[in-house]
């Protein structure tokens, strides 16, 4: 026999008989939240103002101030490290201090890197003869 035919006639068997059902729990949730729900619809327009986030700079600022002169040469040398990049880009072994120097003379000339001897040494003997007596010419940082 099943549990359905135990139950005396007349009635059904609730096997959930002692628990609440589940639609009566939400519907007074609901009820209880529903004075606050218009607070929610309202705009906060004097919160908005307080929580705004400051707007950080575009690009960072020239850490070494230069003439116009030293920004020409800088870009000329910079074109010459590329070219002999460019040119030299079918011997593999070296691509690999002519790339991180290509970057370097690219900060050089932006300004985020100093302009040093070393460096215009290392470029006027791994890159380029005249990039490398352009940067010696060119104010040093340091």
């Amino acid at each position: 026999m099943t549990e359905s035919q135990n139950a005396p006639q007349g009635e059904s068997y609730d096997p959930y008989q002692g628990q609440q059902s589940y639609q009566a729990a939400p519907q007074q949730s609901y009820q209880a939240q529903q004075p606050y729900q218009a607070s929610y619809e309202q705009p906060q327009v004097a919160y908005q103002q307080v929580y705004a986030q400051p707007v950080a700079p575009a690009a960072p600022a020239a850490l070494y101030p230069m003439t116009d002169t030293d920004r020409t040469l800088r870009l000329v040398a910079f074109i010459f490290v590329i070219l002999s990049l460019v040119g030299s880009c079918w011997l593999i072994i070296p691509l690999a201090w002519m790339i991180p120097m290509a970057v370097i003379s690219w900060g050089i000339y932006k300004g985020t890197k100093a302009n040093t001897v070393a460096f215009g040494v290392c470029t006027l003997i791994f890159c380029s003869l005249v990039a490398g007596i352009l940067l010696l010419c060119s104010n040093k940082d340091r």
